[in-house]
């Protein structure tokens, strides 16, 4: 069965760290009178050619990180549910400031 799901909300947040900040995203889905949220974190990959490169003269200098978001399984989604969108922000919100010790900032 396919199963289809509306996507009803997204908040974006920035974790201030002293190395790298930490970027997460939380959708919220809806499906039936069921409400779910899905995590994901931003992360930075340097894609490689596939392909065989002859001579170092193709090879491009130029290094270009890609910012890509990936689904983060540090937060269990399981507790990501909720009647209404605001139960599953709320329990995001406290799992992000339990999990860094910080406040969020709206």
């Amino acid at each position: 069965m396919i199963v289809q799901k509306e996507l009803v909300a997204i908040y974006d947040y920035e974790v201030p760290v002293p190395e790298d900040p930490f970027s997460f995203r939380l959708e919220v889905h809806k499906r039936s009178e069921l409400f779910t949220g899905s995590v994901y974190r931003l992360e930075r990959f340097r894609p490689h050619p596939t392909f065989h490169q002859r001579d170092r003269e193709d090879v491009d200098p130029l290094i270009n990180d890609a910012l890509i978001y990936i689904r983060d399984e540090f937060i269990d989604e399981r507790k990501l549910r909720g009647e209404s969108p605001e139960p599953v922000i709320v329990i995001f919100n406290c799992e992000l400031q339990n999990i860094f010790n910080q406040q969020i900032e709206k």
